[in-house]
């Protein structure tokens, strides 16, 4: 099995990140079943999606969500 860190961001959202992928995946590319092994908290900062972007080309603000 991958081993994997649980991260719990301010927003409350939660990522998996890969700390060590397995031999099975290494060789078939093939995702097996995530083990936790680590939990990660960034209580001070939004995940990707909740926070703002960093640039705002002026072709982004024609984009109608």
């Amino acid at each position: 099995m991958c081993n994997y860190t649980q991260v719990e961001f301010r927003c409350g959202h939660v990522r998996y990140t890969v700390r060590a992928w397995c031999h099975v995946y290494e060789s078939t590319h093939i995702r097996c079943k995530p083990q936790v092994v680590a939990i990660e908290f960034r209580l001070q900062e939004p995940c990707g999606d909740c926070r703002a972007p960093a640039i705002n080309p002026t072709w982004v603000r024609g984009i109608k969500a």
